[in-house]
């Protein structure tokens, strides 16, 4: 429908704005700008206007070099087209910035119209328009390929199935593969560990299929993910989004590398011998290279460039270390500042003691947790029993003048027992380096006294202190229990330091 130029320059003449002659004639105001612009550019009034012929008209409003688009600046369609595939960058957003660009140069811009229309005939003539579907470094799609892989037992000669774990990058195509001896946790954990590693880095969206090892349920309204699977997925920073139950096209770019990885590598790999999985994912390596080298048949560049170029620069760090399969265990924190794990001590903020926390534990180390907030980590103790692990800043400033246990409280209760008691329960916290340490071996010395008395505890200190370099409770528990407090026959070992020996007579009873 062509424009009235006539009734246009009659409103004009009028003095009718442009927006009222928008609305009035059905057009749009960018449509009135321009042909307001064009008069002023061609020197003519509105009154010349009504008196032109339609040949003159179409000649000037629709063949002005004003309004031809080469007037107009061009935007680099080729380099907007990469930053689109960037997360968060959407047309409107370039074309606002094309236009701050041009009216800083003070040159001609198209409007938003124009702009997107050109730029969306520019993917299509580039190829363009399948790659940024997806934003660079937003998902990796993930899921079991139906073909088995297969190698052979090099003592038997049984040829064993595996199964092929594939992970794509969704916006570059790029792919990552493994031969795996099952499906289960542990494998599939393995798989996405390599893959993010082979990927160096991870996205901002994980999209598996409705496996058990990955998702536990998927109702209309909620989504219950696998708990190791939700570890593993915020220890990387991602958020796990499973696709719909029976929709393939929510994870397209999975589907399609399984049938694509499933010819290139499965069928070339066909007349190999592999005796062991290992030389099976050698050789796999190999081919998932060349799969992802092969250039495009319809596009310049290849999975790898493409991955290169845009998508690795934008895929989110690796943490430090690997997620690893934890267990979990819950203990109460002690009045030391410290939890126990087999028999081994690990030290906690002090404003937690006496709560319940838990305990995360993997081959190397041990996390603690106060609900869902992380609280520390300490070094996994294998050595020995009864070690410590224990961080200054945990322990209060003045440990005698906090909580409910301390040094103070415990020498307070000794002194009531008796001077050999006192002077025993001192030195035991003379001998460490913090005092929350002799804690619990102070408390259950103390406590034996409600099983045999004050007057024996004190004989039994005592004694300890006489004949034993450095007593402990296990010292004072065998005194007690075998009532040589009560004996006083004790003789000294020149050989061995710190024992009791019994005399004669005991033995001639």
């Amino acid at each position: 429908m062509r424009t009235n130029y006539r009734e246009l320059a009659r409103l004009k003449r009028k003095e009718v704005s442009n927006r009222q002659i928008a609305v009035i004639m059905n057009l749009s105001r960018n449509t009135v700008n321009r042909i307001t612009r064009v008069l002023v550019e061609k020197h003519l009034s509105w009154g010349e206007v009504e008196h032109l012929s339609d040949h003159e008209l179409i000649t000037i409003f629709e063949s002005s070099p004003a309004v031809n688009p080469l007037n107009y600046v061009q935007p680099d369609y080729a380099k907007l087209s990469k930053e689109l595939t960037r997360p968060g960058v959407t047309m409107q957003l370039l074309w606002e910035e094309y236009q701050d660009q041009c009216r800083l140069s003070k040159t001609l811009g198209y409007q938003a119209t124009q702009f997107k229309k050109y730029f969306n005939e520019y993917r299509v003539q580039n190829q363009f328009t399948e790659v940024i579907r997806h934003k660079a470094g937003e998902r990796i799609e993930v899921d079991w390929a139906g073909t088995r892989v297969r190698w052979m037992d090099p003592d038997t000669g049984e040829v064993i199935l595996g199964y092929l774990f594939v992970g794509v990058l969704s916006f570059s195509g790029y792919a990552y593969a493994q031969a795996c001896p099952d499906m289960t946790q542990t494998s599939w954990i393995d798989a996405h560990n390599q893959m993010f590693h082979y990927f160096g880095g991870v996205s901002q969206l994980l999209i598996p299929d409705n496996l058990k090892t990955g998702v536990t349920s998927h109702g209309k309204e909620t989504i219950v993910l696998n708990k190791i699977y939700s570890e593993l997925a915020e220890h990387y920073g991602m958020i796990v989004l499973p696709a719909r139950v029976r929709k393939p096209k929510d994870k397209p770019q999975v589907e399609n590398a399984v049938g694509k990885l499933t010819t290139h590598i499965i069928a070339r790999m066909r007349d190999y011998q592999f005796f062991s999985i290992n030389e099976y994912n050698a050789q796999l390596r190999i081919e998932l290279d060349r799969f992802n080298q092969k250039p495009f048949q319809k596009k310049e560049g290849s999975r790898a460039s493409l991955f290169e170029s845009l998508e690795k620069p934008l895929l989110k760090p690796l943490p430090q270390y690997p997620y690893e399969i934890a267990q979990w265990r819950k203990a109460k924190v002690q009045s030391n500042s410290h939890v126990s794990y087999q028999k081994c001590y690990y030290s906690v903020p002090y404003t937690t003691i006496g709560k319940e926390l838990s305990l995360r534990i993997t081959s190397e180390t041990l996390e603690i947790y106060d609900d869902h907030t992380h609280l520390c980590t300490h070094r996994l103790i294998k050595s020995k029993v009864g070690v410590y692990s224990t961080d200054r800043t945990h322990l209060p400033e003045q440990s005698s003048q906090f909580g409910e246990w301390n040094s103070t409280r415990y020498l307070h209760w000794a002194k009531k027992k008796g001077p050999y008691t006192e002077q025993l329960i001192r030195s035991l916290f003379s001998s460490v380096l913090y005092e929350q340490k002799a804690y619990r071996s102070v408390h259950s010395i103390l406590k034996l006294a409600d099983i045999y008395s004050d007057q024996r505890l004190e004989s039994a200190c005592q004694l300890a202190l006489e004949n034993i370099s450095k007593p402990s409770y296990k010292h004072l528990k065998a005194i007690l229990t075998n009532n040589q407090d009560s004996e006083r026959k004790f003789v000294t070992s020149p050989v061995s330091k710190g024992a009791f020996v019994r005399g004669g007579e005991y033995y001639g009873k």
